[in-house]
Order: C-alpha cells, then structure tokens, then sequence
C-alpha cells in the first residue's frame, strides 16, 4: 500500500500533450464511446478522466517511499504491454508508466484487454497492503461534482470504488444507474 508521504505519478510529472491530443480526438467522436449516448454539456472527456486517475493512484517509483512490490509488479505486468520497457532503473520505470497513461489515453487502446488488465492491476498493486492481493480493497473515487460521469466511469473500469454526486438534480438522475 502506498504510504501518504509517497509522492504520486501525477504529481512529479504527466503526459500532457498526448492525453490532450486524444481528449481532444475523442470529442469529435459521435459513435462508439459510452458518452455518445448522452450529451452533457460539460462533459469532461473520458481520456483525461482516465490518464489523471492512473497518474493519482500510482505511486512515483522515483519516491524513495514508494512501495518495492508495486515496482517489481509494475515492471512484470508493463512487459505485456506492446513497445513498453520498464527497464531497469527508477527512471525509467517511471518513464514506462507515463508512457502507458499517455497510450491508454487513446479510446482504441482503452478498450484493448491488455491495457485494461495492466492498469486495473497496477491500481491493485499500488494498494493492496504489503502487495498482498487478498487483503486488497479497492480505492474509492469520489466525485461530487460529477456532472455526466466521466469520472466515476473510468474510476469504476479501473476497478475503483467509485461515490458521484451533483449539485444539479439532472446530473444526479443520470449519474443513479436504477434509472440509467
């Protein structure tokens, strides 16, 4: 499990410009993506939801905290993942895993099984206490302004506990799946 001092991925560095190019791209998208099938006005793109929740919940294996089992899992599980080389130092793990949020930031390979697999994996890496998979929750994602849910979604695919809320009742009636 992460300790709080650790730093996370996000904030020592991000991959900005390929996660805006794809939250750009999946905009003009009308078909095939969850959130054509309704429009919400501010709808935050599912590519940045997606590549901000991994750089938050995975630890910066630069950080001299961060967990020795998420390292030697991150660099097992990102050897599946096609032109992706952990390496063998700290750098150039942390280069990997940045180099994976901004490539599952693509809507094509978001839906590809590998990524999904690799990022619901790390997540449970990144918390499971000692790197004990059976004593392992999932982290709980909470939203309260979640509007269209983009980030609840991708919380939830990421295998998250997810708790969304609105101030608008509209939002909250599209965000309540017993009507949904």
């Amino acid at each position: 499990m992460i300790p709080n001092e650790c730093k996370r991925l996000a904030e020592v560095d991000f991959p900005i410009a390929e996660v805006s190019r794809h939250a750009a791209r999946e905009k003009s998208i009308r078909h095939g993506l969850p959130t054509s099938l309704h429009l919400w006005w501010a709808r935050r793109p599912l590519a940045s939801s997606r590549a901000v929740l991994l750089g938050l919940l995975w630890p910066d294996p630069c950080d001299p905290l961060c967990p020795a089992e998420f390292k030697r899992e991150a660099r097992r599980r990102l050897r599946e993942v096609p032109e992706c080389n952990p390496g063998r130092t700290d750098e150039d793990l942390r280069k990997a895993l940045l180099g994976f949020i901004g490539d599952f930031a693509n809507w094509n390979l978001a839906r590809n099984r590998t990524y999904l697999d690799v990022g619901r994996a790390l997540v449970e890496a990144a918390h499971a206490p000692g790197g004990r998979a059976e004593s392992y929750e999932a982290p709980l994602v909470v939203d309260p302004f979640a509007g269209g849910g983009s980030i609840p979604l991708e919380a939830l695919r990421l295998g998250c506990e997810a708790f969304a809320s609105d101030l608008n009742p509209v939002a909250c009636l599209i965000l309540n799946p017993h009507y949904s």
